[in-house]
């Protein structure tokens, strides 16, 4: 079968990304699963095509790979919704992006979540925070 997607390449790190990260969260916007589902239409007047996507505590900017995020694209339902879950299930289905939050996931896939936040805080900027609902 052949695909129209390229294969996915995540961009290498960059050193100082998130640096003083610690110091800038708390003047972040914070974003719930509304806010940065219409913040797709909001960066795109003001900033071009920015894709944000939230991923546990983290608001990320992912316009560096739009080659993947986007319609019609490899990861189309990703954009502006919040991946925490999708990403512990190796998901791309859309459904799997409207689950809200990651407070009922197993350990494990805490885990496996934090991996992934520690490899996006490695090559995505952090331009928000989400709003974490218990």
């Amino acid at each position: 079968m052949t695909s129209s997607n390229p294969p996915l390449v995540l961009p290498p790190p960059q050193e100082h990304i998130n640096e003083g990260l610690d110091h800038l969260l708390p003047g972040l916007p914070v974003y719930n699963h509304v806010q940065l589902a219409a913040a797709r239409d909001e960066d795109q007047y003001e900033h071009g095509e920015r894709i944000l996507v939230g991923l546990k505590d983290f608001v990320f900017d992912l316009s560096r790979i739009k080659a993947y995020i986007g319609p019609g694209k490899l990861f189309a339902s990703y954009g502006w919704r919040d991946i925490s879950y999708a990403l512990t299930k190796s998901s791309n289905l859309t459904e799997d992006t409207l689950v809200e939050g990651y407070t009922c996931m197993s350990p494990a896939e805490l885990e496996l979540l934090d991996k992934w936040v520690a490899l996006f805080l490695k090559r995505f900027q952090v331009v928000g925070r989400m709003e974490v609902h218990a």
